[in-house]
C-alpha cells in the first residue's frame, strides 16, 4: 500500500496521493467502513462567511417628544446610530489538502450568490470548537473551486487524493459534509455516471463542467465537502444537486479531484489559474459526437499545429471527447507548453495532429488579432481621445477581430474597468465578453467570444 503513496511536494505545500486502483474482485460484501473512513473525515471542515453589514439602530424618544424638542430646541438625549456588525451569512463545507493547512471549497460558498464577490471574513471551523480565519488564495467561479490557508499550532489532519480519472460507475462513495449546519454527517452512496457536462449548474459565462454524479445524499452545507472512495481517498469535492424541490432525489454532483488538484496546485505555485489554449471557435456536431472546428485563430496554438475549419475533435491526448464543453474541459486542463496529441477526423478520415498549447492568460493579453496598448499624450492626439476617457487602446486589428477598429479604446470588460494590459487579461474568459467601447466620440457596448 505504501508503495502506491506518493508526496507531491513544492517549495509551500505538500499533497498525500494514493493513484492505486480500487480492488473490484472482491464478492464478499464489508461488514463496516468505519476504519476506512476514521483518518479521512477529520479534514472535513465547516466554511462559514461573514459580511460587514450597517444596522441602523433608533433613538429612545418618540414623535410627540420629537415635535416638542424641534419646538424648543432641546437636544436628542438619545440620537439615532448607525454602527457596522459582521453577521453570519453562509455555511458550507471544506476539505484540508495539505498538512500546510491548505483548505479546498467551492467558490460560491465562500462568494456573495448575488454579486460573486468575496465575502467580508472566511472562517474554517474543526470538530465543535476550534475555529480559524482563512485566507483566500484564490478562487475560480468558472470552475466553482476555491483555495483557502489557515494557519494552526496544532498538527492538521489532510486528506489523501486519489486519481478520479480511474472512476467507475458503480464503485462506493461517500459524501462527507455539513449538511444544514448540524455538522459532520456522512453518507453513502454509488458513482452514478462520470463527466457529466452541459448541465447549466455553473452559470457563469464560459463555465467548465464535469461533475462526477452520484446519488449519496448530498443537503444544503454539503457544498465543498468531500467525495470519497472504499479506501477513505478524495476523489470529489461535493458542489450541487439536481432537484425540483430543492431537497435531495439521489443526483448529487461532484468536481472531480485531478480537476481541483490542477487549480490548487495553480493558484498556491503560479497565483492563478494557467489553462492550455488551443485558439479555435468549436460548435457542437449534429451527431453528437466530438466538437467542429469553427475558426482557427491566426498564429494560435491551432494554426501552428494545422487545424482546419472543419475538423472534428474527438479525442484530446488520452481522454475521448464526445461534445463541446468535455473538449473544452480536457484543453483547459492540459498544461500550457505541453505537447499533447489531438486526434480529428478530416474529410471522415482519422488524423493526429500534435499541438504545444499555449496559455490561456497569454492568449489573452492582448486579444487574438488585435494589438493593444496604453493611452499616451501621443495615442491620445492621434486618435483624437479626449482626456476623461480611461482605457486601452486598439492600435492595430487583423483577422476575426475586424469589430475592434484601429483607435477603439476598450473602457470596460464584463464590467469591469480597464486600466492597463493585465486587467484586459484578468476580465476575459471563453465565451461571449461584453465590451464598452469609445470611439470617435461616441461609447457602445460590442460582443465577442473568445474560443
Amino acid at each position: 500500500m505504501l508503495a502506491c503513496v506518493t508526496l507531491a511536494q513544492s517549495k509551500s505545500f505538500s499533497l498525500r496521493v494514493d493513484e492505486s486502483a480500487l480492488d473490484r474482485s472482491s464478492p464478499s460484501p464489508i461488514q463496516s467502513y468505519s476504519t476506512i473512513l476514521k483518518p479521512s473525515t477529520p479534514a472535513v471542515v465547516a466554511v462559514t462567511t461573514q459580511q460587514l453589514v450597517r444596522k441602523l439602530y433608533p433613538g429612545g424618544s418618540n414623535p410627540i417628544e420629537d415635535m416638542l424638542r424641534r419646538y424648543y430646541g432641546l437636544p436628542r438625549l438619545n440620537q439615532a446610530r448607525i454602527e457596522e456588525e459582521k453577521v453570519p451569512t453562509g455555511i458550507g463545507s471544506g476539505v484540508i489538502v495539505s498538512p500546510q493547512g491548505h483548505v479546498v471549497t467551492n467558490a460560491h460558498v465562500i462568494t456573495d450568490p448575488r454579486t460573486g464577490e468575496l465575502m467580508e471574513e472566511v472562517l474554517v471551523q474543526m470538530g465543535e470548537q476550534k475555529e480559524y480565519p482563512a485566507d483566500v488564495i484564490g478562487y475560480d467561479h468558472t470552475t466553482d473551486i476555491a483555495v483557502l490557508k489557515i494557519d494552526a499550532e496544532d498538527e492538521l489532519p489532510f486528506a489523501t487524493l486519489a486519481n478520479s480519472d480511474q472512476l467507475q460507475v458503480g464503485d462506493i462513495v461517500f459524501a462527507v459534509g455539513n449538511p444544514l449546519g448540524i455538522g459532520m454527517t456522512v453518507t453513502m452512496g454509488i458513482i452514478s455516471a462520470t463527466r457529466k457536462s452541459e448541465l447549466g449548474i455553473l452559470r457563469e459565462e464560459g463555465a467548465y463542467e464535469n461533475f462526477i454524479q452520484t446519488d449519496a445524499s448530498i443537503n444544503r452545507g454539503n457544498s465543498g465537502g468531500a467525495l470519497l472512495d472504499a479506501k477513505g481517498r478524495l476523489i470529489g469535492i461535493n458542489t450541487a444537486i439536481i432537484s425540483q424541490t430543492g431537497a435531495n432525489i439521489g443526483i448529487g454532483l461532484a468536481i472531480p479531484v485531478n480537476m481541483v488538484r490542477r487549480a490548487l496546485t495553480d493558484y498556491i505555485e503560479e497565483g492563478k489559474i494557467r489553462r492550455g489554449f488551443l485558439g479555435v471557435s468549436l460548435r457542437s456536431d449534429l451527431n453528437q459526437n466530438g466538437a467542429m472546428v469553427g475558426s482557427v485563430v491566426s498564429g494560435s496554438a491551432a494554426d501552428k499545429a494545422g487545424f482546419l475549419p472543419g475538423d472534428k475533435i474527438i479525442k484530446v491526448g488520452d481522454k475521448q471527447v464526445l461534445s463541446v464543453n468535455q473538449t473544452r474541459v480536457a484543453i483547459s486542463q492540459a498544461k500550457p507548453g505541453s505537447k499533447i496529441p489531438i486526434e480529428v477526423l478530416r474529410n471522415d478520415k482519422p488524423l493526429s495532429l500534435y499541438v504545444v498549447l499555449g496559455s490561456m492568460s497569454e492568449e489573452l493579453s492582448p486579444l487574438p488579432g488585435i494589438e493593444l496598448a496604453l493611452l499616451t499624450p501621443e495615442s491620445r492626439q492621434k486618435y483624437q481621445v479626449p482626456n476623461k476617457v480611461s482605457g486601452v487602446v486598439v492600435t492595430n486589428s487583423k483577422g476575426e477581430v475586424e469589430t475592434f477598429k484601429e483607435g477603439v479604446v476598450l473602457v470596460e470588460i464584463n464590467g469591469a474597468q480597464i486600466l492597463d494590459l493585465d486587467d484586459v487579461a484578468d476580465n476575459l474568459y471563453p465565451g461571449i465578453n461584453r465590451f464598452y467601447v469609445w470611439y470617435r466620440g461616441k461609447y457602445r457596448f460590442l460582443a465577442y467570444r473568445i474560443p
